[in-house]
C-alpha cells in the first residue's frame, strides 16, 4: 500500500531541486564581479641617490638641491651618498648591483656612462645593460682655471709654459671630462701636459691653490667661491658662449680651439630591472620638479643648464654618447687603461 504522504514527499523534494537548478542558472548569468587588481608599483624608500664623485663637487651640490624636492615629492625619505673613486665606477657598480625597485638611484654624468667604457679595457658594469633610465637632468658648464697669484694670465701663457717644459706643467683631474680635456689641449696645442688624477674637484683645488698642479678643469659650482675670493682665475669657459657671471672669461673658440666639442652631462639612472611603473614614478616627479623656476635659477648660477626627458630619451642620449667618447678619447689621443 502506498503511504499517503509518499507522493507529496516526491513533489516537495522534485520541486526544491529544480529550485536549486534555477538559482544556479541565475548566479551564472550574472556578470563577474571584477576581480580586485595588484596595486601599482610605487617607491617605497627611504631613497638612496649615490655619487660618483665627493663632497663639494658641482655634482654634488645639485643632486642634493634634487633630492631636497624629491623626498617631498614621492613622500619618502631622500639622502644622497657619495662614492668617490676609479673614475665613478665604484659608485656606478653599486647602483648596478642593487635592488631593482627603486630605492637606490645613480645620479651620474657622462664620466660613468659614455666615457669610461672607452677609458678601461675591463669595465665591471655596462651602461647600457645595467640600468634603467630615469631621465637627463642637464648640462654642467666647466672652466680651465688657474691660482690668482701664479705666472698664468691667459691660456697661451700655459701652453708657452708648457712647450717649454714638456711633461711638466700639470693639471688635476677628477674625472673623464677634466682627463679628455686636458689630453685633448694638449694635442690641439701640440704640447704635453702632466695629468694627476684626483678623486673630487675640492682636492684639485686645495692643490691647485698650494701649487702641486699648475691648472684644472673645474666646474663653476665648485670654481665659484674661490674665483669670488679672488684666489682662482679663470682662463677659458668650456662651452659655446661666455657664462654669465664671468663675463670676462674667452671661449675656447674664441681663443683659437673651435675643436674642443666636449660637453658634461647629468643623468639618472635606476639598476636595471626596476618595474616601468616606479621609473614613470620617478621620472614623473623629476621632470616636474626639474621645470621649478627657483631650482633652473639656482642651477645657472651653478653653471646648470637644467631640463628633464623622457626615460626612451635618456637611454637612446647614452648610446649615441658611448659612441661620441670613444672618438673624443680617441681624438685626445688616450687608449683604454
Amino acid at each position: 500500500m502506498r503511504h499517503p504522504c509518499s507522493g507529496a514527499g516526491i513533489s516537495r523534494r522534485t520541486l526544491l531541486a529544480a529550485a536549486l537548478t534555477t538559482a544556479l542558472a541565475a548566479a551564472l548569468a550574472l556578470p563577474a564581479a571584477p576581480a580586485r587588481s595588484a596595486p601599482a608599483a610605487a617607491v617605497e624608500g627611504p631613497v638612496r641617490i649615490v655619487l660618483p664623485f665627493g663632497p663639494g663637487s658641482g655634482t654634488d651640490i645639485y643632486a642634493r638641491l634634487v633630492a631636497e624636492k624629491l623626498g617631498p615629492a614621492l613622500g619618502v625619505p631622500v639622502i644622497v651618498e657619495n662614492k668617490p673613486g676609479a673614475n665613478g665606477i665604484i659608485a656606478a657598480e653599486s647602483v648596478a648591483r642593487a635592488k631593482p625597485d627603486g630605492n637606490t638611484l645613480l645620479f651620474t654624468t657622462n664620466t660613468t656612462h659614455a666615457a669610461n667604457p672607452s677609458m678601461f679595457k675591463s669595465l665591471s658594469y655596462d651602461p647600457v645593460k645595467d640600468y634603467a633610465p630615469v631621465t637627463k637632468l642637464g648640462n654642467l658648464t666647466f672652466l680651465l682655471v688657474v691660482a690668482a697669484d701664479g705666472p698664468y694670465r691667459t691660456l697661451q701663457d700655459l701652453v708657452a709654459a708648457a712647450r717649454k717644459q714638456p711633461g711638466r706643467v700639470s693639471y688635476g683631474a677628477s674625472n673623464s671630462f677634466g682627463t679628455v680635456s686636458g689630453s685633448k689641449l694638449g694635442k690641439i696645442a701640440g704640447v704635453e701636459f702632466l695629468q694627476i688624477p684626483y678623486r673630487s674637484s675640492p682636492q684639485i683645488i686645495t692643490d691647485l691653490l698650494g701649487g702641486q698642479v699648475k691648472f684644472a678643469f673645474v666646474d663653476v659650482a665648485a670654481a665659484g667661491p674661490m674665483l669670488a675670493a679672488n684666489k682662482m682665475r679663470a682662463l677659458t669657459v668650456l662651452s659655446d658662449q661666455r657664462f654669465p657671471t664671468l663675463p670676462d672669461v674667452p671661449t675656447m673658440k674664441e681663443l683659437g680651439y673651435s675643436q674642443f666639442d666636449v660637453v658634461a652631462w647629468f643623468g639618472m639612472f635606476a639598476p636595471a630591472g626596476t618595474p616601468p611603473a616606479v621609473v614613470a614614478q620617478l621620472n614623473g616627479k623629476l621632470t616636474a620638479i626639474l621645470k621649478d623656476p627657483a631650482l633652473r635659477k639656482r642651477g645657472a648660477e651653478l653653471g646648470i643648464e637644467i631640463f628633464g626627458s623622457s626615460p626612451e630619451e635618456l637611454g637612446q642620449y647614452v648610446g649615441s654618447q658611448v659612441d661620441l667618447w670613444k672618438q673624443l678619447t680617441a681624438d685626445a689621443g688616450l687608449t683604454p687603461q
